[in-house]
């Protein structure tokens, strides 16, 4: 069925990370598909990164570098988008990994359903010890544009970049918008979305993701809320119509993006008191765009344990919030 005449384009931005950048490169060469290139983007790193990937590079004519002042992970992507040559697109955080069948599973499924793109679950890797972590009960799930789905592409719970391979074609004339400090996936994936006419998800875990307590979205950050501004905007431009799977994405994204403003740039922040924290939630009823988000909770379409935030802080249980949080972040360490 697959003589390798398809060529996979793996793209890897890579900032600062010597301590990951080998496990996730070999993990790569080691696919049980052979014909694949990397491309690895070097987004201005200090470290010893770009001298890594060009010692890989020299080893191995599938490798592509490409080294560029700092400008983001959205640029970085762009730039391996640009330099792509494959068939099909995968995206791979640097500082993750594959299994060693990842692209010969995507790939063989994605033909087998004639999909424009795949879905795939993955590990999540703590410090001392590995998560499965699946989307879906079901093996495997088929969503085909305007007919009944088994399910949703814009589900939160599968918004990443990275855990898809997609074809080239759906990705014609979409680029990472360079503007957005958080959420580029969510709003990249939203708009590919309107060239998918099928999709597939297998419940297979294909690829390690590693919790690292100091990235973006795992740590504290006291200008998080900020960063939503422009992506929730831009989003909205474009979401709120009259179909109404996109309005409900639309609501479910705001949704999450209120649940991370809460802990990440709310809860984690060890400079303040439980009072002012509940005082700050509180306050975050004067923006537009939450007050639209509680009018609206009927359309959020997460998890129930995560909708529950939503409605503590629709209806003023804010210490709720901070509790959740607290718990979560016990039950972690």
């Amino acid at each position: 069925m697959m003589a390798e005449r398809e060529k996979i384009s793996v793209i890897i931005p890579a900032y600062n990370v010597e301590k990951y950048i080998s496990k996730c490169i070999d993990s790569v060469l080691q696919q049980s598909y052979y014909n694949i290139e990397i491309i690895i983007v070097d987004d201005g790193s200090h470290d010893n990164t770009p001298a890594i990937i060009d010692r890989y590079a020299d080893k191995d004519n599938r490798i592509k570098t490409i080294h560029q002042i700092n400008q983001g992970l959205p640029a970085a992507r762009n730039a391996g988008l640009k330099a792509a040559s494959g068939d099909f697109i995968m995206f791979l955080d640097s500082d993750d990994w594959i299994e060693s069948n990842c692209c010969k599973i995507a790939l063989k499924q994605l033909l087998l359903h004639k999909a424009d793109m795949i879905l795939f679950d993955y590990y999540r890797e703590f410090s001392s010890r590995t998560e499965p972590c699946y989307s879906y009960k079901e093996n495997k799930m088929i969503y085909n544009k305007n007919n009944k789905n088994d399910f949703s592409i814009y589900n939160m719970k599968t918004i990443t970049a990275w855990g898809k391979l997609y074809t080239r074609k759906c990705l014609d004339g979409i680029m990472f918008n360079e503007n957005m400090r958080t959420a580029e996936d969510v709003d990249f994936n939203y708009r590919v979305y309107n060239n998918i006419n099928s999709a597939v998800y297998i419940r297979k875990t294909l690829l390690h993701y590693r919790m690292l307590e100091s990235s973006a979205i795992h740590g504290f950050d006291c200008d998080v809320k900020n960063k939503f501004e422009y992506p929730i905007n831009s989003i909205k431009k474009y979401m709120i119509c009259d179909d109404a799977e996109k309005v409900n994405a639309y609501y479910s994204f705001l949704a999450i993006a209120f649940i991370v403003i809460c802990q990440n740039g709310i809860c984690l922040d060890t400079t303040k008191t439980i009072n002012e924290k509940v005082e700050m939630i509180k306050n975050l009823k004067n923006e537009l765009y939450i007050a639209d988000l509680f009018e609206n909770t009927d359309r959020i379409k997460i998890p129930f344990s995560r909708k529950t935030l939503i409605l503590m802080g629709k209806y003023g249980v804010n210490i709720g919030i901070i509790l959740s949080v607290a718990l979560k972040q016990k039950l972690k360490s």
